[in-house]
């Protein structure tokens, strides 16, 4: 189901969109994708493992038209629904969309749904991992060889960056939007952070808990201040300072229901572990890997984002040779780019519409 925020304390539609876009769950019916016992770079072996995914639209003849979609920190297959549509960039009648579930995000195997890794029992994996099963799901599950786009807002572009430098030859565009191509001090230093809350808890029992422990619901408060901004905040509650309390409590208790502590703890350890200069074939120098992108990449970072600044992304439009910035200035912050505000919608949409058929023409 998706709970809906009702009370005071969401006056704004921005707001209120931001909530529905962070609960929601699956609503259309998933297909599943067995990958056996799946290999991790680190040696281990997840059991069993699986990934689920939907499509939109349908592949051309030529098999040139696919683009991977793919979802941010305990998102899901829908989080990228605001760009998927008629005449929005991601066009079910223009292209074949593969919206895919990752590792950890409880909709693909997931330390919540293991049966024979439950909770800390799961090997830690990466988003070089999470890359590599979704490599085994385009090329085994729909028998393609390459890829138009991928495309991913946060974690998701994280994982678009990691397939151009893991794949370079693969896909012909990346779209990495409020991301970085290797995680910062600044964003493990905030992970950690949200790490502790959880795991130094009593109520966590190293993992084995019942109930979803309280100290993850300090984390998510902490994670709905990060991903916006005072810009936003601010002028939200000026009326009244105390209702950002309500609504921060309300924010909560909707996530509690539908996310999981330890896959919010092994999700942020995979971004902690994220940086493509450590790909195959790389040396770990960060400039370099840049350089190396074959792919074009439009890069869309967000002007005021607290959680990832836009420096990286920045960065990486300078070295990547065939990049396009196309900066989001929101009051937002991180949520400039995650389908909230009309505006910044229409701005990504714009943007990515007209990079594709760039590339297309």
């Amino acid at each position: 189901m998706t709970i809906t925020p009702t009370g005071a304390a969401l006056r704004s539609s921005a707001a209120a969109a931001s909530m529905l876009l962070l609960v929601a769950t699956a609503s259309a019916d998933t297909e599943r994708f067995d990958l056996g016992d799946f290999e991790l770079e680190s040696g281990e072996v997840i059991e069993d493992a699986f990934l689920t995914y939907v499509t939109h639209g349908e592949l051309n003849e030529a098999r040139d038209n696919a683009i991977l979609v793919l979802p941010s920190l305990m998102a899901n297959h829908t989080r990228h629904d605001f760009l998927i549509g008629e005449g929005l960039a991601l066009d079910p009648d223009e292209y074949f969309i593969i919206a895919a579930n990752t590792l950890g995000n409880g909709h693909a195997i997931s330390p919540s749904n293991s049966e024979s890794q439950p909770n800390m029992d799961f090997p830690q994996f990466s988003i070089r991992d999470m890359v590599n099963a979704q490599h085994e799901l385009v090329t085994e599950e729909f028998e393609l060889d390459g890829l138009f786009s991928v495309v991913g807002l946060s974690m998701g572009g994280m994982q678009a960056y990691e397939w151009a430098a893991s794949h370079p030859e693969f896909m012909d565009s990346i779209v990495p939007i409020i991301t970085m191509g290797r995680t910062t001090g600044w964003v493990t230093a905030i992970w950690e952070t949200q790490r502790r809350a959880i795991m130094e808890d009593d109520a966590w029992q190293d993992g084995d808990y019942d109930e979803q422990p309280g100290g993850f619901k300090s984390a998510i408060g902490g994670l709905m201040v990060w991903v916006r901004h005072w810009h936003w905040m601010d002028p939200e509650f000026e009326e009244d300072n105390k209702e950002a309390i309500a609504w921060l409590e309300e924010q909560e208790d909707n996530l509690m229901e539908v996310w999981d502590a330890n896959n919010y703890i092994y999700q942020t350890r995979a971004e902690d572990l994220h940086d493509i200069s450590e790909a195959p074939g790389m040396d770990g120098d960060y400039e370099e890997a840049l350089r190396s992108i074959q792919a074009h990449a439009l890069i869309m970072p967000g002007t005021k984002d607290i959680l990832h600044p836009p420096d990286d992304s920045r960065l990486a439009a300078e070295l990547i040779p065939n990049a396009r910035l196309a900066e989001i200035d929101s009051d937002l912050g991180h949520l400039g780019g995650g389908g909230v505000d009309e505006a910044d919608i229409d701005f990504v949409n714009n943007e990515m519409r007209a990079f594709f058929n760039e590339l297309r023409n």
